[in-house]
């Protein structure tokens, strides 16, 4: 089914976040900030959305949207955004809305690196990295496949009865009436359990819900026929390597304890057991 959500900027103006909660928004995504480092590009209502979402008990997610043309300035982006966001805990992502005319002058490849560079800086400081953008940017101004083998999708596709593509994120609408926000709102529907995520592998700005070793025993060794092994790749995460090895992210701690890892830290490169 999914959960409902709103994404909000200063164009919705001051909101009452206890009515929001009222009508059934399950989580919102608020607008952080748009382009390089500058006091003026910084979404006005930025703090005062994020402190009463929080106040009414909604979780939240940001996302920045981005005019870098450049792998340079999307990693300039990611440097304001992770300043603007310091200190907060977030439910849900750090999304990159990738959509502005001016960047239709580069090439796809160049596109996908830009939004490959932003996703990049946020994950290295410890924050879950996702991508936004419409279904015509994804099938014709980015290289799709290499992005979503990495990153979870924030679709734009409205007014149709369900996403054309699995995403984590499909927003649906964007002419919502939501009580306690004058005009329209966009509105989402999230796919993934991301709170869950951020609580138990430790992200933005939370710490892990995991065991460490000092409290639990060490796994018994397990034998060949127990396991498979699989290569980390660039993107992983203990939780997506579960939710494509073995069907499901919530068995994450399964393989962190049969590798006897002591954090959900993971590297390219590394070769890790899967439980059958």
């Amino acid at each position: 089914m999914g959960k409902r959500g709103i994404d909000v900027s200063k164009w919705q103006g001051t909101i009452d976040w206890k009515k929001v909660k009222d009508n059934g928004v399950e989580f919102a995504i608020i607008r952080e900030g748009y382009g390089k480092k500058s006091p003026t590009q910084i979404d006005k209502q930025f703090k005062t959305n994020y402190e009463g979402a929080k106040a009414a008990g909604i979780p939240v997610g940001v996302y920045h949207y981005s005019y870098a043309d450049s792998v340079e300035d999307a990693r300039l982006e990611a440097e304001f955004c992770l300043e603007n966001i310091r200190g907060m805990q977030l439910e849900y992502p750090v999304c990159f809305d990738i959509e502005d005319k001016e960047q239709l002058k580069l090439n796809n490849r160049q596109r996908t690196d830009i939004v490959k560079a932003f996703c990049e800086e946020i994950e290295k400081a410890g924050y879950y990295a996702m991508f936004y953008c419409n279904l015509s940017w994804l099938n014709n101004y980015l290289l799709k496949t290499e992005l979503l083998s990495k990153y979870d999708l924030w679709l734009a596709q409205w007014n149709v009865p369900s996403p054309a593509i699995n995403c984590g994120i499909w927003q649906n609408r964007e002419t919502g009436l939501v009580i306690g926000i004058s005009g329209n709102t966009d509105i989402n529907v999230s796919y993934k359990d991301y709170p869950a995520i951020m609580k138990s592998m430790g992200l933005n700005g939370f710490k892990s819900d995991g065991f460490s070793a000092s409290q639990s025993p060490a796994p018994p060794a397990a034998t060949a026929t127990e396991y498979t092994t699989y290569t980390v790749v660039k993107g992983d995460s203990l939780w997506s390597i579960a939710g494509k090895q073995m069907g499901n992210g919530t068995l994450w701690e399964r393989i962190k304890n049969i590798n006897a890892l002591t954090s959900t830290v993971i590297y390219p490169g590394q070769v890790l057991k899967i439980p059958k």
